[in-house]
């Protein structure tokens, strides 16, 4: 049981400095929701709020609170459809873009610190790890709601 409680550590010590490093890679001011809304934003297009706070975990005032900000930077967009004006989409920004762009990259430097030294069958052996804990975590939070 000292290894679990070891490994839970360590684990939580590798996610802190991970996020910290993470989240402050472009914008000192960027927290990690905000980056996540920036990528889910990049990958799936315009969406509504309600979509965002489903996806984050978080009540939709907070998603305001992010978009709010995102929004002043020019990260992001309000758009209003024409078939629907009384639905808003948040959209990311061509700026948004280029910011998301340069935290992937600056993402990828990240990890490949993280991965020196491994082997490639340690790297496939956590990813399995991973692939489960993963798995294990989506299934506690199905269960939970």
């Amino acid at each position: 049981m000292k290894e679990r409680e070891e490994l839970s550590r360590q684990l939580s010590i590798m996610m802190r400095k991970f996020v910290i490093s993470y989240g402050k890679i472009i914008d000192a001011d960027l927290s990690g929701s905000q980056v996540y809304i920036l990528e889910i934003l990049a990958e799936e297009g315009a969406v509504k709020s309600s979509y965002l706070a489903e996806r984050l975990s978080i009540t939709l005032p907070a998603v305001t609170n992010l978009a709010n900000k995102l929004v002043s930077k020019g990260y992001i967009e309000r758009q209003i459809p024409e078939n629907d004006r009384r639905v808003t989409l948040l959209a990311i920004t061509p700026l948004g873009q280029e910011i998301h762009d340069a935290i992937n990259q600056r993402y990828a430097t990240l990890t490949d610190a993280i991965w020196a030294g491994f082997s490639d069958e340690e790297i496939s052996q956590l990813l399995v790890s991973y692939k489960r804990m993963v798995k294990n975590l989506e299934e506690h939070q199905q269960s939970k709601e």
